[in-house]
């Protein structure tokens, strides 16, 4: 069962999203995420601002790798980069009994239009001119093929942009420790996408996973060697 709805505060979320888009304006989008399916996390979605609806997955690539415990503070007023467009935006944790993040009420502005505006708007554009520090680059996928295919192809711009089906052993071993370090194998989809991509098997995809996990094993066991000559 949903943790959200175990805690039963969905109803409440659902009326706090439409509340705040019916006061910001048509410029601002919530999201609610329900972190007990990472595959579809979108449960409750209101504004238009990103394209996405109910059921579409957890942002790429933050939520997936990030390490949330009790101790993982909001993260308010920071802007995140989609295309050539800017926006503003805050997430909150929802967090269960002990503290713990089991989902997240993020807001999205997208103040554009209003900045294009500013030379008439003076002052009222005060508050949005702001630059934070903190900067995401956020895809928003809308399902989970289209977030594989942005990392993979994420990851094929490292190499010039050459196209996948040229990838040689090594750049495919590659390929996968970038998917498996931004935390996409957490989603039970990821092998079987990733496998339809490269035209591989799903076998193929476990064993570049066991070759990145026996060549980090080899680097430990150097360092360990190496430590105890220091010694």
């Amino acid at each position: 069962m949903s943790k959200l709805k175990h805690l039963g505060i969905c109803d409440l979320l659902e009326r706090l999203a439409a509340g705040i888009v019916a006061v910001v304006g048509p410029n601002c989008e919530v999201v609610v995420h329900d972190f007990n399916d990472l595959e579809h996390s979108v449960i409750i979605i209101a504004g238009n601002v990103s394209g996405r609806s109910p059921g579409a997955p957890v942002p790429d690539l933050e939520f997936v790798s990030s390490n949330l415990d009790e101790n993982i503070e909001d993260q308010l007023n920071y802007r995140i980069n989609v295309g050539s467009r800017e926006l503003q935006s805050s997430t909150v944790w929802i967090r269960d009994d002990s503290g713990t993040p089991v989902g997240a009420l993020c807001i999205n502005v997208d103040y554009d239009g209003l900045l294009k505006a500013y030379s008439n708007l003076g002052t009222l554009t005060e508050p949005v001119r702001g630059k934070s520090s903190l900067v995401i680059q956020d895809t928003w996928a809308k399902d989970l093929d289209e977030l594989i295919e942005l990392s993979v192809s994420a990851f094929l711009r490292t190499k010039g942009g050459v196209d996948i089906n040229s990838l040689s052993q090594a750049d495919r071993i590659e390929l996968i420790q970038f998917v498996e370090e931004r935390g996409l194998f957490q989603l039970r989809g990821a092998v079987p996408r990733l496998a339809e991509l490269l035209d591989v098997s799903r076998a193929s995809i476990y064993n570049y996973k066991g070759a990145i996990n026996h060549a980090a094993k080899e680097i430990d066991s150097i360092i360990q060697i190496n430590s105890t000559k220091d010694v």
